[in-house]
């Protein structure tokens, strides 16, 4: 998986990939659901890169630790992307 990709959920639910970090060995990615037009809509989620056998699955991650841990990651990474 890589940023400013769109993947496919075994729902079927389009989401763009925003912003990736590396926590303990394993990559999460922030990423938004695209609505039927492709357009982001207000729905955030924390999807896990599971590598199984060859293959990449994701996982949303609902863990209120991990997130919190993620959450700072993350702003971090937005503040140094657009300076501010």
């Amino acid at each position: 998986m890589k940023v400013d990709t769109v993947i496919t959920l075994a729902n079927n639910k389009n989401y763009l990939l925003l912003l990736e970090t590396d926590l303990q060995g394993e990559d999460y990615f922030l990423s938004v659901l695209l609505d039927e037009n492709n357009e982001p809509t207000q729905e955030y989620a924390v999807l896990k890169e599971i590598n199984q056998n060859g293959e990449v699955y994701s996982q949303k991650i609902n863990n209120p630790l991990i997130l919190n841990q993620l959450l700072e990651d993350y702003r971090i990474q937005y503040e140094d992307d657009y300076e501010i």
